[in-house]
C-alpha cells in the first residue's frame, strides 16, 4: 500500500479541524474503509457533511486532501432529518448512519436524529428478510435456467450473484446489518457457507456439478429456514384470513415501500405446503374474465 494509514489520519484530521472551526459546518460523520478499516491506495475518505444552509439536496462533493481522495455528501440539516424520516429502516442512507461514526455535531436535533437513525426494529428486519428472500430465490430460478440451457459460463455467473444476495439474506436474518461486503461477513458467521463459496471460487472440479452443488446447498438452508424468514408473511396472512395475490400483499402499506419478489416467496410456501393456493377470476372493468389469477391463503 503506497499510501499509509498514517497519511490518511493526517488528511481525515486536517479536514475535520478545519470543519469543526466553521459555523456553518454543524455535524460529520465518517463512512466507508476509515471505520470498517479496509484501506488500500485507491480508497476515499467517505464523509456526511451537515451544514446549516437552504440547499434541498444532497450534492456530492470530490476533492482532495494532502493527495487523499475525499468523497463528501453534503446536505443541508433539514435534508438530513428529512431522509432520516423518509427512509427505509434497513435501506441505503439507513445503513450507511448505522455503520458510521459521528465525528462531531454542534446540533442536539441532528445528534438525536443519529442516534436513534440507527436502531433497526425487529419489524422492519423481518421484511428486509422477505426482500433478500425473494431476490434469493429469483436468483436460484435464473441459475437452473442457465445450467438446464447448458449456458455453464452464464450459469456460473447467476451462482456467484446466488451466493452474494443469500449472504445478504443470512446476515439480515442473523442480527447484523448489511455492508457491500456481506459475503465475507456471512463466510465469517458460517463456516459450511464458507466451504459453500471456496467450492465455487477455488475448486477445480467439473464446473456444472460445483455450480449444482452450490444450488443443492442454499435451496437445502433456505428450505430448512423458510417459516422463520417468511414468519411476518404468515402472520399477515393469518391476520387477513382472506384470498391474497402478490399485488394485494405487495400494496399493503405493510410491504408497499420494498421491492419484493413476492409470487417467488409465495411459490415457495406453497410448495413447502405452509399455504394453501387456488385461482380467481381477474376480470376487466367490463366484467369480462381475462385470467386465472394465483392466490394464497393459510
Amino acid at each position: 500500500m503506497e499510501k499509509s494509514i498514517l497519511q490518511y489520519q493526517k488528511a481525515f484530521n486536517n479536514i475535520i479541524e478545519r470543519l469543526k472551526s466553521n459555523d456553518s459546518a454543524l455535524a460529520v460523520m465518517v463512512f466507508g474503509s476509515m471505520v470498517t478499516g479496509d484501506l488500500w491506495d485507491e480508497s476515499d475518505i467517505d464523509l456526511f457533511v451537515i451544514l446549516d444552509k437552504k440547499h434541498p439536496d444532497i450534492e456530492n462533493i470530490y476533492t482532495e486532501e494532502k493527495e487523499v481522495p475525499v468523497h463528501i455528501k453534503l446536505m443541508s440539516k433539514s435534508k438530513f432529518l428529512q431522509i432520516c424520516e423518509e427512509d427505509l429502516k434497513g435501506g441505503f442512507i439507513h445503513r450507511i448512519l448505522a455503520s458510521s461514526r459521528l465525528v462531531f455535531s454542534k446540533d442536539i436535533q441532528i445528534t438525536t436524529k443519529y442516534d436513534n437513525g440507527r436502531y433497526y426494529p425487529d419489524l422492519d428486519r423481518e421484511i428486509w428478510n422477505m426482500v433478500y428472500l425473494g431476490n434469493v430465490l429469483k436468483s436460484l430460478g435464473v441459475c437452473k435456467k442457465y445450467l438446464h440451457n447448458d449456458s455453464i459460463y452464464t450459469a456460473y455467473i447467476a451462482a456467484v450473484r446466488c451466493v452474494e444476495e443469500y449472504a445478504k439474506l443470512y446476515v439480515n436474518f442473523s442480527g447484523y446489518m448489511i455492508s457491500k461486503d456481506a459475503v465475507t461477513m456471512a463466510i465469517n458467521l458460517n463456516e459450511d457457507f464458507n466451504k459453500c463459496v471456496d467450492q465455487l471460487f477455488f475448486h477445480e472440479s467439473n464446473k456444472e456439478e460445483t455450480i449444482k452443488y452450490i444450488l443443492d446447498y442454499l435451496q437445502k438452508n433456505i428450505d430448512g429456514s423458510i417459516r422463520n424468514l417468511s414468519n411476518v408473511l404468515l402472520n399477515y396472512m393469518r391476520e387477513k384470513d382472506s384470498f391474497l395475490s402478490a399485488e394485494n400483499i405487495k400494496n399493503d402499506k405493510l410491504f408497499y415501500n420494498y421491492e419484493i419478489n413476492m409470487e417467488e416467496i409465495l411459490d415457495k410456501l406453497w410448495r413447502k405446503k405452509l399455504i394453501k393456493r387456488e385461482n380467481r377470476d381477474y376480470k376487466s372493468e367490463k366484467g369480462e374474465i381475462l385470467f386465472k389469477e394465483n392466490v394464497y391463503f393459510i
